[in-house]
């Protein structure tokens, strides 16, 4: 069976070159639904001749959430398949830096982050199809807003829905650099409005009437930022500020927006709570502020489940030598934490393997779309 997935797949090689570079080559930044159209209709359109029914989730302005569902034996609970098709390169980078290919090294816009990875989760269904090796039902879910955090999006709460019931699954992000690292831990992430409202008045007139709110609000920034503990994976950045009109009124509005990050939930739910008692305990008198949660990716927590689904795993890799696997973890968030809080074991970063994501030297290993999908396949096949 091993030599069965390796084999075919390695007859289907250029046949995964072939649709990265189809997919590479459309601009699809995440506030381009049209691109983000035409990359779902490629894709769309290698799930049915697979053998997959697909389906589109409006998610809001942002675009959409593409399924792809291979059926399986009735009784049996899914293996999810997660990634996502939007960039954050702008509309045109394509015509100034198209899909190359030399020796084992691939470039493009999105070669990295993440478009192979949905290369090889299809090629790994497919392998599965063909060879009559798929028992359990497979369902791929492909985000096109996860660049922007799923801001302005039911994305989040589509994944979450789409997941349920899944028996484990795996995040096609790509790996950077050493192909034996698969993630099995990453710091969730939100992004946190804080707007203090306070009192105009004229600065030379009548100062007293006034309650600045830039001030209410560098009270509050040195207290926000001492809520980071970096040991304990907590980090709160105020990456944004924005207030006032002009030198002589007293400003009556500012805000400033917060990166946070975290290790666990837990700490999230604390930090919000801290958060909102910063903002309910004024320096200065008359002013109020209002905290509001524009976005949030769930931490991916290493559990007992996810260590379990990694040991088999890395069974698996060393008997189809692939070699062995280590586990690692990230300090940026991923949707595999949405998988995992919904109580479905997931291992992240079973894409491609590159570097310089968000960035012109962004490359990936050609030979890791062979590799990381016969993995793929040979444990859904093995495990069921």
């Amino acid at each position: 069976m091993m030599d069965q997935i390796t084999n075919y797949l390695q007859e289907q090689f250029s046949a995964m070159i072939e649709l990265t570079e189809k997919i590479i080559n459309v601009d699809s930044p995440s506030n381009d639904i049209a691109g983000i159209q035409k990359v779902a209709d490629i894709l769309s359109a290698k799930m049915r001749e697979i053998g997959m029914q697909t389906r589109q989730r409006d998610s809001g302005k942002q675009g959409m959430v593409l399924i792809g569902e291979l059926p399986g034996e009735k009784e049996l609970q899914p293996v999810i398949l997660l990634g996502h098709m939007d960039t954050v390169f702008p509309k045109g980078t394509v015509k100034q830096r198209p899909f190359k290919i030399e020796g084992d090294q691939m470039t493009g816009p999105g070669i990295f982050d993440m478009k192979p990875g949905l290369v090889i989760g299809l090629f790994a269904i497919q392998a599965l199809v063909k060879l009559k090796l798929n028992r359990r039902p497979i369902k791929m879910i492909i985000v096109s807003d996860e660049e922007k955090l799923h801001l302005d999006s039911n994305t989040y709460d589509i994944i979450t829905d789409e997941c349920r019931g899944g028996v484990y699954g795996f995040n096609l992000e790509g790996t950077k650099s050493d192909p034996s690292h698969v993630g099995t831990h990453n710091r969730g992430g939100m992004i946190v409005d804080v707007i203090v409202h306070g009192r105009a008045a004229h600065s030379g007139a009548e100062p007293e009437k006034g309650r600045s709110a830039i001030i209410e609000l560098a009270h509050q920034i040195i207290k926000l930022s001492a809520l980071s503990d970096l040991q304990a994976g907590i980090h709160v950045n105020c990456g944004m500020i924005k207030g006032g009109t002009s030198e002589n009124i007293i400003p009556d509005r500012a805000t400033t927006s917060l990166g946070v990050r975290f290790r666990t939930n837990q700490q999230r739910d604390r930090l919000l709570e801290r958060i909102k008692l910063i903002a309910a305990t004024p320096t200065i008198p008359d002013t109020t502020t209002t905290v509001k949660v524009r976005t949030k990716i769930d931490s991916m927590e290493e559990t007992p489940a996810v260590n379990e689904l990694f040991a088999e795993l890395n069974q698996v890799a060393q008997q189809v030598g692939y070699g062995k696997l280590q586990a690692v973890g990230g300090g940026g968030a991923s949707d595999a934490g949405i998988m995992a809080a919904r109580d479905v074991p997931t291992i992240d970063a079973l894409g491609v393997v590159g570097d310089g994501a968000h960035s012109k030297e962004e490359r990936a290993s050609a030979k890791s779309l062979l590799k990381r999908s016969s993995l793929i396949a040979n444990f859904i096949a093995q495990r069921g």
